[in-house]
């Protein structure tokens, strides 16, 4: 196709370390269901050096999106990109020269073969149901790691802070969080939220999975999360 400009973004496994301390990756050691594959920063530039080398008229940088947090800087960006430019826009030399391509057809007209008005989903909950729907998915999600077991109480334990800091993308305030979890009678003690264990037959897990790939995603989860 010869374009001018192309830029390839791809997620940066050197990355999933930070993931691992909110929430584990999957059997497959992905940070997503959707990801087909999960690229070091090693292996992507890998690809793009075989890419300069079979197409000899681009030249490419490494660029990336989403700053790691401070004191992780060696794992690199969240999602790493690669900008490829092809050399006469930069004023270089091109070592094949360019296909000739016919000039479209300034004066040809355009018939619409068909029309498709892509279904699309409203949300017309209000604020405190879509946070109160948050709280549900985070408060769940603290219960698969042991780690916050507390056996003297025999509950899982998940820090206000934490799960404030999770709400924060929906507009959560301190206020409307004491004042959800009061009205759903979630105790609290000592900064903390206290989970009950459920039977499993009260908890549907398609339901979770369905909203969690819909949901937007939360900046303390994918930076947090990937644009």
């Amino acid at each position: 196709m010869q374009p001018k400009i192309v830029i390839f973004s791809t997620p940066n496994s050197d990355f999933n370390i930070i993931f691992t301390r909110f929430n584990p990756l999957l059997p497959n050691g992905f940070r997503h269901h959707d990801h087909k594959f999960e690229w070091t920063r090693e292996q992507f530039k890998s690809w793009c050096l075989a890419i300069t080398e079979k197409y000899p008229n681009y030249m490419f940088s490494l660029l990336g999106v989403g700053e790691p947090p401070p004191g992780d800087e060696s794992v690199g960006y969240v999602s790493q990109m690669a900008l490829f430019v092809r050399k006469d826009m930069l004023g270089m030399p091109l070592p094949e020269p360019l296909k000739v391509q016919p000039l479209p057809d300034i004066g040809a007209s355009y018939k619409r073969l068909h029309l498709v008005d892509f279904p699309f989903n409203k949300d017309n909950r209000t604020q405190e149901e879509k946070i109160w729907a948050e709280i549900e998915l985070q408060l769940h999600r603290c219960t698969k790691d042991e780690d916050n077991y507390d056996n003297e109480k025999c509950m899982y334990k998940m820090s206000i802070l934490e799960l404030l800091d999770r709400l924060a993308y929906l507009g959560a305030t301190r206020q409307i969080l004491d004042q959800l979890l009061e009205q759903h009678k979630k105790p609290i003690e000592n900064g903390f939220v206290l989970i009950e264990e459920e039977p499993d037959c009260n908890y549907n897990e398609e339901l979770f999975e369905e909203y969690e790939q819909t949901a937007p995603v939360s900046s303390a989860d994918e930076e947090n999360w990937d644009n």
